[in-house]
């Protein structure tokens, strides 16, 4: 319904989504449609955190940077430890986070697209691990 809202009547939507069926040879294979999937973040895009866990405890104003490089600690490493739901792949020296994600079923995004007001269905399919459907905006009252 935002996106109806937001695109100008005329105006197309394309929304790409994961599917929950995979393409043989996938190496992703998941247990159910609402699943948390690793998410590699190098640290150079991360917010600055805490230097220590005492500044965020305190309710005095936390000394926000990036973490300084102590001992044999990577950066990477630091960060992970700076944000609880972190993980560190020390192979890949990267902060690991779970995100959220729900994967569709064939048919669902279609289904979705039958209630929302205002939208045409102009094209759905399957590509590439993804479901997709392409909509066009139409005029209000249409």
């Amino acid at each position: 319904e935002e996106l109806a809202r937001i695109v100008r009547p005329g105006g197309m939507i394309n929304i790409q989504a994961w599917a929950m069926e995979q393409d043989e040879g996938s190496r992703r294979r998941f247990a159910g449609t609402d699943v948390f999937v690793p998410f590699n973040a190098q640290p150079k895009y991360l917010e600055k955190v805490p230097r220590s866990s005492e500044a965020s405890s305190s309710s005095a104003p936390a000394d926000i940077s990036p973490p300084v490089k102590n001992g044999n600690k990577s950066v990477a490493e630091m960060y992970s430890e700076a944000y609880k739901e972190a993980d560190f792949d020390e192979r890949k020296g990267l902060v690991v986070f779970q995100r959220y994600c729900h994967l569709y079923r064939q048919g669902e995004m279609e289904d979705i697209v039958r209630c929302v007001d205002g939208v045409k269905l102009l094209e759905s399919g399957y590509e590439s691990g993804n479901h997709f459907v392409i909509l066009q905006v139409c005029r209000k009252g249409n």
